[in-house]
Formats: structure tokens, sequence, C-alpha cells
């Protein structure tokens, strides 16, 4: 009986976030093209609160997906997702043409359906794409230090 329960309140959630996600990222189109753009491009445009409201938005995924138990690295990478349409959104002009491509909330909402469905797939490939992100990263991070370092040097001592 409960994990009939389960069944039905993942049914109702996953259609209740399919719709959120529908709304935020493609629920109008360009007429005579594919093109698709939802809310949040259009929230996104309004300087400063629209990117932060079109991110508290898309957190309500990430809560459901907690609350539905997906494994922590699937919601990590949720995390990741929409830390990255929320930095890049961010930035003027750039951002609001990158809502019309990057859809965070379409691409939450497919690991989703996978793990709120098949909570025992495989996720390495998850695993993966983190550890390549922290190490783009700190590589990143010793480049900056690398400069940084060599230009004091420079200035200091090779006079």
């Amino acid at each position: 009986m409960a994990t009939e329960q389960k069944q039905v309140d993942l049914v109702k959630t996953r259609d209740q976030l399919d719709h959120l996600a529908w709304l935020l990222d493609n629920c109008f189109r360009i007429p005579g093209t594919n093109w698709r753009f939802g809310l949040e491009a259009l929230i996104g445009l309004l300087p400063g609160a629209g990117d932060a409201v079109s991110a508290i938005l898309g957190l309500f995924l990430l809560v459901r997906a907690f609350q539905f138990k997906l494994p922590k690295i699937v919601i990590l990478r949720m995390l990741v997702n929409s830390l990255i349409d929320f930095s890049i959104g961010s930035i003027p002009f750039i951002g609001d043409a990158f809502d019309f491509i990057y859809k965070a909330n379409t691409r939450n909402m497919k690991l989703f359906h996978e793990y709120a469905e098949l909570p025992l797939l495989s996720t390495k490939r998850h695993w993966v794409f983190i550890g390549l992100l922290i190490g783009g990263f700190v590589g990143l991070l010793f480049l900056v230090l690398a400069v940084v370092f060599y230009s004091l040097y420079r200035l200091l001592f090779l006079r």
C-alpha cells in the first residue's frame, strides 16, 4: 500500500514539475519556427531581480528531488545546472540570449524522471561531470595564481 501511494505521489509530483518546467522553459513558440522559450527568459529580462526569481522557481524542482530521495550526486548535478543558468543568465544581454538556449529546468526534469522512476540507474556520468568540473576549476585557479605570481615576480625583481 505504501509503495502504491508513493507511485501516486510520484506521478502527481512529476506532472506538476513537468508543467512548471514547461512554463519556465518552453511555453511560448516563436511563430514559424520550432524555437521555444518560457517565462524564465522573460522574467530574466528584468534587471537584477529577474534572474533571482527564476532561480528561486527552479529551486522548487531541487527541493522535490531531495524529497523523493534522488541520489545526492544527481541532486548536485541539478544544482550545478541551476547555478550555470543563474550565473550566466545574470550577465546582461549574453545572459538573456543564454536563457533562450540553456533550459536548466528541462534538463533537471529529465534527471528527475530518470532517477525517480529508476532509482538504481548508474550515476557514473554525473560523478565524471562533477569531477571534471571541479578539476577544471582547480586548474583555472592554479593558472590564475601562476599568472599573478609571475606578474608579481616580473614587477618586483626584474626591473
